[in-house]
């Protein structure tokens, strides 16, 4: 906790200072990591399996929906709810529709599994509830529902600072308010409850605690350890080894499963202005494509599967679902001794880095904060499990990350598809030539430490426009008529 007792908050982008301000002040706000305090992340709240295309705009709505719930159980007025009111805001609203915010959101209500949901099974959900006008809350209690009169889209309201954030309220049958909430969605699928108590910083406390990657490097080399291994230490304070083999075999399944459906499915995307492309690409590839090409085309794959709505894996976020899983599956298929030993360590150290450059303020700042992100995910997680020094995995990292550096999210109609779909396939090959160059470079400098801080400089100088999609750019330049 901060000194003041005030909770961190976040802001589009961190910044260089290490104070913030509440949700409620007048001050900016900033996410900056305290002085000391480990960045680490678990690789779960790295790697989430859910339905896309969004993060922030369809994940985190289900998980709020699904925190409202526990938020009334805890206050002990669930039995009591017999009616819940939704209120969407800012992109949450503007974008919403195309981004099935509602149905994530009746979803969430119903208690439904995000591993579970994609597009198909939750719109049979709404199908069901609008046919009802009745919902049951978490799978134990049924109340009135309409769908086009209690999720509403507030085009017109609002938060300073926040792209995205719903209200939900609870009433009891006389009409009185239960409880009321508000949620602010972040750019890699986190929501914060404002009402929810100040939680201080630490909890159970880790064998391995650094604060960037040049402190990372030397604590690698002070206990002669991999990045690996370092990152299972700290996973196995949480949770035993077998569930973490077990939990990273299960994002490594779910990543080859939306690949396997992207190859195999052909048709339109949500809009009807785009067609599936992986399939037909697989196709048309000659019978020895270069690896770059495949993992292209798995992130394609991947990419389009996310802009349909289908489950896939955040790797940070759903739109940058791609490199990841692409280069895993490339590593998988590949390597003469690829197995579980491997893909673990490959997801261990792509969500080291991810962890990293989320601590490092590297968040909804535009593309580079999404697919730039993914890539050096990926490319340092294929060096790790190719049997590549630290150095090299954190300098392939660096190399992939660059190259998105002063990227903007520029998509069109509201929708992650155009041009995500293509940067998704482009990150995944500029990761597997950064993880090449990085296996011939025999001792290099490690400098991704300035480059993060150099894209978050970029970041604050973006316009707002440019980080969030259909507000600036292609999106309102060019008439769709």
């Amino acid at each position: 906790m901060e000194a003041n007792g005030q909770r961190p908050c976040e802001r589009e982008v961190g910044s260089g200072n290490r104070d913030c301000t509440s949700a409620q002040g007048n001050g900016p706000l900033r996410l900056r990591t305290p002085l000391g305090e480990s960045v680490f992340h678990s690789a779960f709240d790295i790697y989430r399996i859910g339905p896309g295309p969004s993060s922030s705009r369809t994940a985190a709505p289900h998980r709020a929906a699904q925190q409202f719930l526990h938020a009334l159980a805890a206050e002990g007025r669930f039995g009591q709810c017999a009616r819940v009111e939704v209120r969407l805001l800012g992109a949450l609203a503007l974008i919403g529709r195309e981004l099935a915010v509602h149905k994530a959101v009746v979803a969430g209500l119903a208690g439904e599994p995000a591993e579970r949901c994609d597009a198909q099974s939750m719109d049979a959900l709404c199908a069901r509830v609008e046919s009802d006008k009745r919902i049951t809350l978490a799978g134990q209690r049924t109340i009135a529902f309409d769908i086009a009169h209690d999720v509403r889209f507030n085009v017109a309201q609002t938060l300073a600072e926040e792209a995205s954030a719903l209200r939900f309220d609870g009433y009891d049958q006389s009409g009185g308010r239960l409880a009321s909430r508000l949620y602010l969605c972040g750019g890699y699928g986190e929501v914060l409850d404002t009402a929810a108590p100040p939680v201080a910083h630490g909890g159970l406390p880790l064998p391995f605690v650094y604060t960037n990657a040049a402190e990372l490097l030397e604590l690698c080399g002070l206990h002669r350890k991999k990045i690996a291994d370092i990152a299972r230490s700290n996973e196995c304070v949480r949770r035993s080894p077998g569930e973490l083999r077990s939990g990273l075999m299960r994002v490594a399944l779910a990543m080859r499963a939306s690949i396997e459906r992207g190859l195999g499915t052909t048709g339109g995307l949500p809009g009807g202005r785009l067609q599936r492309r992986a399939a037909a690409q697989k196709s048309a590839i000659d019978a020895s494509p270069s690896p770059a090409e495949t993992c292209a085309l798995y992130a394609t794959a991947v990419a389009e599967e996310s802009a349909a709505g289908g489950r896939v894996v955040s790797a940070p976020t759903n739109g940058s679902a791609g490199p990841v899983a692409a280069l895993l599956e490339h590593m998988r298929l590949n390597h003469s001794s690829a197995s579980e030993d491997r893909t673990v360590d490959f997801l261990l150290v792509a969500a080291c880095v991810g962890s990293l450059l989320r601590a490092a303020g590297l968040r909804q700042a535009g593309c580079q904060s999404a697919v730039g992100v993914s890539a050096a995910m990926a490319a340092a997680g294929c060096v790790a499990a190719w049997s590549g020094s630290n150095a090299q995995a954190l300098w392939a990292a660096e190399q992939a990350l660059e190259r998105h550096l002063n990227l903007a999210c520029d998509s069109s109609d509201g929708r992650v598809q155009q041009p995500c779909i293509e940067r998704n396939a482009t990150g995944a090959a500029i990761a597997y030539t950064a993880t090449q160059e990085a296996l011939r470079q025999r001792d290099p400098r490690v400098r991704i430490d300035h480059l993060a801080a150099t894209m978050v400089d970029a970041a604050r100088i973006m316009s707002k426009r440019a980080k969030t999609a259909s507000l600036g750019g292609i999106a309102v330049n060019i008439a769709d008529c």
